[in-house]
């Protein structure tokens, strides 16, 4: 009884799996690309190895994911970053998933059935950096690490969307303020918790990380061109 315990484990969590996954049987894959690039991003030549998404997934995440899950996390940003060719077959549907409005049907527009969105926003781009952050971008959002807010607003909202902040209550946004300012706010309610919320300083994506790590998480965005403050 005792052995078949594991293998019934192990059944029941490849059943879920599958069930995870979404059925793209019925899907006619269509890329609007003529071919894909076959030059990888210079990740090594700009000095960026795995070990800053290993820091980063575990600075990111505190107690909110396992180690094995902060390990997972890791190798996929590491892949999506560096061979974005290999991510999209490896994680097919983990990478597909990250794409907002995949296989939606949007008003004017033609359904996105793109088989490989990262190696074709790699093809597309062809700036190492800028694709470094949009590939980083996708992954953090999707798994609610990062979120977006132009208005203050929308940033009422969009905060909960972080996985650490989701049970924390915050102030309502003033119809006379932007989502810096709103956001500069409510970082006085998570000071008193250790933590506090960096944002893109370019636009208007933003994080969270325990105050004593915000040094490091900044030097880490630093190492991918991409400039957190606190706001």
């Amino acid at each position: 009884m005792k052995k078949a315990l594991p293998l019934l484990y192990l059944l029941l969590l490849s059943c879920f799996l599958i069930a995870q996954q979404k059925d793209y049987t019925n899907i006619k894959f269509k890329s609007k690309l003529r071919s894909y690039t076959k030059i990888k991003p210079k990740v090594k030549e700009l000095g960026i190895d795995k070990k800053v998404f290993t820091e980063l997934a575990d600075l990111l995440t505190l107690d909110s994911f396992t180690e094995r899950e902060k390990k997972d996390l890791a190798n996929k940003l590491w892949l999506a970053v560096h061979d974005p060719k290999k991510f999209d077959f490896v994680y097919k549907d983990f990478s597909l998933k990250t794409i907002k409005n995949w296989g939606v049907k949007i008003k004017f527009e033609d359904i996105n059935f793109e088989p490989n969105p990262y190696l074709a926003e790699w093809t597309n781009n062809g700036d190492d950096f800028l694709y470094i952050q949009w590939a980083v971008n996708q992954i953090l959002t999707y798994v609610q690490l990062m979120t977006y807010s132009e208005k203050a607003k929308v940033a009422q909202k969009n905060i909960h969307d972080l996985i650490l902040l989701k049970n924390i209550k915050f102030h309502s946004a003033r119809s006379n303020e932007f989502a810096y300012d709103y956001l500069h706010r409510n970082n006085e309610i998570l000071r008193k918790k250790g933590l506090t919320i960096l944002i893109y300083n370019n636009n208007f994506d933003y994080t969270v990380c325990r105050i004593e790590d915000k040094e490091k998480v900044i030097k880490l965005f630093a190492m991918l061109k991409w400039e957190f403050v606190v706001p």
